[in-house]
């Protein structure tokens, strides 16, 4: 079909063709009614907007995401050259095809990795390299095509560290790229995995921002079967998703990873022979170097304070120590007060508030923020600990395994900080440093009891020799398929239950811990 109009290239349109016939083909990524024209937009790699004031029936039956040629005239509005239509056609198959490929050509024309090498010397990095870049590219893509982008991730030092180098990172390049209408939502999960209730109002932000096909990254959560069914609904809606984590991921019957045939990226040292040590902190801004390298200006702090924050260690680890301009005990100091605050921030999320805090915003304020939070811990912990250590119970299950254990619901404050997790890792932590133990050399595990709930946290020894709550959770949900929830690391984690199953809960894990000490004293 021939309408005597110029095919033109939207890059090519320039204000100097007002009042120019052209055709135009591309992809269409919006469709609007106003007061008085139909709106579209049309993308070939660049985007024009293209209006019909009296459309005919056919104009109604596009929709977004189909393929189209647009026949009109030039004209200016606004200081914006946009295309009044006169006629449209859809392209065949051979046409659809030449158009998508100029379309990923010009993608990855424009789509290279800011920062040449990763930050750090590390052999899992290299073997992970693959999906460092396909995660970058996948988000690069979504920023050039003005799509909206979600950041959700776990709500403690490392997650937040995470999803705060993204979204800076992101953020600069979309505002390099001039994608103004590139919107970046970054929100803290409301529980320790990608849920419901973070699915559908990620859900509703697409129904409220966008008509685009939306980029969900789920940063420090993700990999696990409690992630899935969030994962399954945002997909309803064609969501794409990436996962940047460090927990353990679930694996079908089969063999496979749970999770990854339902997203375009997934980030996670376990999958590539690495352990928890590389936490999502680190992988994270691996990526946002990828994105945009001047993150380092500012920030190059932030993978060891991620490290400090989940007590990682290993090469990596030591390298970022190395890097940082802050010492650990600073770092400690910082993610003490992000812990804090963060608590009581919870899913409103202040930005500049945790950035201050973070050091990479305002250091004097964020600097004044620490050191009351440090007076107020520093006072709540000695109080906490004088009441605790009277309700302890300590058991020497064996030489060098020794178990704790607490009614911890008793002793803490519903919705206050310290949260349970937290406390009991401070009781944990405490036994070990008033001990002087190495953690690598004596299991400790230590058990938070509640009536609904079981907190977790083990020694690298404990760990070593085969302790791992991910097994007791396992073992549980085999006969308790919805009455049991959790996760976590090996060593550290919850185990969420029916208050029905507590004394239940409680035998199976002093059962599995017996197993664990026994084949530890016949391997001796």
């Amino acid at each position: 079909m021939n309408f005597n109009s110029m095919p033109v290239k939207i890059s090519d349109v320039s204000f100097d063709m007002e009042g120019q016939s052209v055709s135009v083909e591309g992809k269409i990524t919006d469709i609007y009614q106003t007061s008085g024209p139909l709106v579209f937009r049309i993308y070939d790699g660049s985007e024009i907007r293209a209006v019909i004031f009296n459309p005919v029936e056919g104009f109604h039956s596009l929709k977004i995401g189909d393929f189209v040629r647009f026949y009109g005239v030039l004209s200016i509005r606004r200081e914006n050259v946009e295309l009044q239509i006169s006629k449209f056609e859809r392209l065949n198959e051979t046409e659809l095809k030449v158009v998508m490929k100029n379309i990923e050509n010009m993608f990855l024309d424009k789509i290279k990795r800011d920062a040449p090498d990763f930050l750090v010397s590390s052999d899992i990095y290299k073997k992970m390299e693959a999906q460092f870049l396909l995660a970058m590219t996948s988000i690069k893509k979504a920023v050039l095509q003005e799509r909206m982008i979600i950041i959700r991730h776990h709500n403690d030092c490392d997650g937040i560290t995470a999803g705060i180098s993204l979204e800076k990172a992101i953020s600069s390049y979309a505002d390099k790229e001039k994608k103004k209408d590139c919107k970046i939502f970054r929100k803290p999960c409301t529980a320790p995995y990608y849920d419901l209730e973070d699915s559908l109002k990620d859900i509703d932000l697409y129904f409220s921002f966008s008509k685009k096909k939306p980029l969900l990254i789920i940063a420090d959560n993700g990999s696990t079967d409690s992630d899935l069914q969030g994962i399954l609904r945002a997909k309803v809606y064609d969501f794409e998703i990436g996962v940047i984590d460090h927990h353990p991921p679930t694996k079908t019957d089969n063999g496979e990873y749970l999770i990854d045939k339902y997203v375009s990226f997934h980030i996670n040292p376990h999958i590539y022979s690495g352990d928890s040590n590389l936490c999502t902190g680190m992988l994270a801004y691996e990526v946002s170097r990828m994105i945009d390298s001047e993150i380092d200006s500012y920030g190059i702090h932030i993978p060891a304070l991620a490290g400090v924050g989940d007590k990682s260690k290993g090469i990596e680890m030591d390298q970022y120590l190395e890097i940082s301009p802050f010492k650990r005990e600073e770092l400690e100091r910082i993610k003490l007060a992000l812990d804090h605050e963060s608590y009581y921030v919870g899913r409103f999320g202040i930005k500049n508030y945790i950035e201050d805090i973070m050091m990479i915003g305002d250091r004097d304020r964020g600097n004044l923020i620490i050191d009351h939070v440090s007076e107020e811990i520093d006072k709540k912990r000695i109080s906490q600990w004088n009441l605790i250590k009277k309700y302890l119970d300590i058991k020497n299950l064996a030489e060098d395994f020794d178990l704790i254990s607490i009614e911890l619901d008793k002793l803490i404050f519903r919705g206050e900080f310290p949260s349970p997790g937290r406390t009991l890792g401070f009781i944990h932590n405490k036994y070990i440093w008033n001990n002087e133990i190495n953690e690598d050399e004596r299991a400790i595990i230590s058990l938070g009891m509640a009536e609904d709930y079981l907190v977790i946290r083990a020694t690298n020894k404990a760990k070593v020799i085969g302790f791992d709550l991910n097994d007791i959770i396992k073992q549980l949900k085999d006969v308790y398929l919805e009455e049991v929830q959790g996760g976590g690391h090996p060593g550290a984690g919850t185990i969420r239950f029916v208050p029905i199953l507590k004394d239940e809960v409680r035998k199976v894990t002093l059962e599995y811990i017996g197993k664990v000490v026994k084949k530890n004293q016949k391997e001796k």
